[in-house]
């Protein structure tokens, strides 16, 4: 007996009289579509879950922190925007100098008392070592040395200072006028037309003088005209040595 082929004809007689609903394919249609709407709705909800979890941490970063919460006086970086005061040393241990104890810290002290460029500091740079040079004059290449004490002469309505420096490398003669002037004309000796340039801003007139010999004139002030000559090898330093007259 073929076991198989009697429970097939046993099924088909048991269903033989059962015959299909009508509504069976729409009620399968129904059920269908019950079916996809409660996937894709829970679909649904799921994602909106993910989204809602990936923005908390966004939410939190950006939220607004309340007046007075302790977050807000917390400073973001470890280094503190004031300057901390110094801790005195543990016993035993050396503390490292101070920025006043360092050395050459704070004021620059100059050997003699006298700082660079300060009336009667001997032995200034680039004034040849003058312990005598008038306090108004700064500058002055080095190898000269005064032919004589400055002159002074002239009345109380004008009085003309004259100041003269020699050496190997030229000579150079300064001549500081307080008075009256019109202008820089009244100061020129040289006799040819006078070249135009400025000291620190200052309007001035340049000329030649007989041999190598080189000067220029400016008013330095209300009522005061300087001239600066100087000849041989220093000449090339006449505009700086005028930079430096401070009247």
């Amino acid at each position: 007996m073929d076991l198989e082929n009697e429970l097939r004809k046993a099924m088909a007689e048991q269903v033989a009289d059962a015959s299909a609903s009508p509504s069976l394919v729409a009620d399968v249609k129904r059920r269908h579509r019950r079916r996809k709407t409660r996937i894709h709705a829970a679909a649904g909800a799921v994602a909106a879950s993910v989204t809602a979890l990936a923005l908390v941490p966004t939410y939190q970063s950006f939220r607004a922190t309340p007046a007075g919460n302790s977050e807000t006086t917390r400073p973001t970086s470890t280094v503190s925007a004031f300057p901390q005061p110094e801790r005195p040393p543990a016993p035993g241990q050396s503390r490292p100098p101070s920025a006043k104890e360092r050395p050459g810290a704070g004021a620059t002290r100059h050997p003699g008392g006298h700082p660079p460029g300060a009336p009667g500091g001997p032995g200034r740079p680039g004034v040849g070592g003058l312990p005598d040079l008038p306090s108004w004059v700064t500058y002055l290449p080095d190898g000269l040395t005064a032919a004589a004490p400055c002159a002074v002469t002239g009345t109380a309505k004008r009085k003309t200072t004259t100041c003269k420096w020699q050496g190997d490398a030229g000579w150079v003669e300064i001549v500081l006028v307080k008075g009256a002037l019109a202008g820089p004309q009244e100061l020129m000796k040289s006799t040819g037309i006078p070249g135009r340039t400025s000291v620190r801003g200052t309007p001035a007139l340049t000329g030649d003088l007989p041999g190598s010999g080189r000067q220029v004139s400016w008013l330095a002030g209300p009522n005061v005209g300087v001239t600066v000559s100087a000849g041989g090898p220093v000449s090339r330093h006449l505009m700086r040595i005028a930079e430096g007259v401070r009247p």
